[in-house]
């Protein structure tokens, strides 16, 4: 089993998600700096790579995750790991976990 570096926040953000063929659309459930859980009705296959947007909650900027890669499927959803963030990107997701840990 996979060990977890950080800590996992229980939340409801909406992401969309594109990368090569699939396009679509869920609700982030949890989320920490490595990568985040996603309902969604998409049935994505495991190790695809796909480009994140997700719609973090006023006053926080959207963030953009330039390539996430699909760790597990199940029946609701999928795991994604968080593989190439931009600094100024990585910066606004840390700014937001900061914010989940109060």
């Amino acid at each position: 089993m996979e060990r977890r570096d950080s800590p996992r926040y229980e939340i409801q953000v909406p992401l969309t998600f594109s990368g090569g063929d699939i396009a679509g659309s869920g609700l982030i459930t949890s989320l920490s700096q490595e990568g985040c859980h996603v309902v969604s009705e998409e049935s994505l296959p495991a190790r695809a790579c796909l480009s994140l947007h997700v719609e973090f909650p006023a006053p926080y900027e959207p963030l953009t995750v330039e390539v996430a890669e699909v760790r597990w499927t199940n029946a609701v959803g999928f795991g994604l790991v968080f593989v190439h963030v931009h600094a100024e990107e990585h910066a606004r997701l840390q700014r937001f976990v900061d914010w989940l840990k109060r």
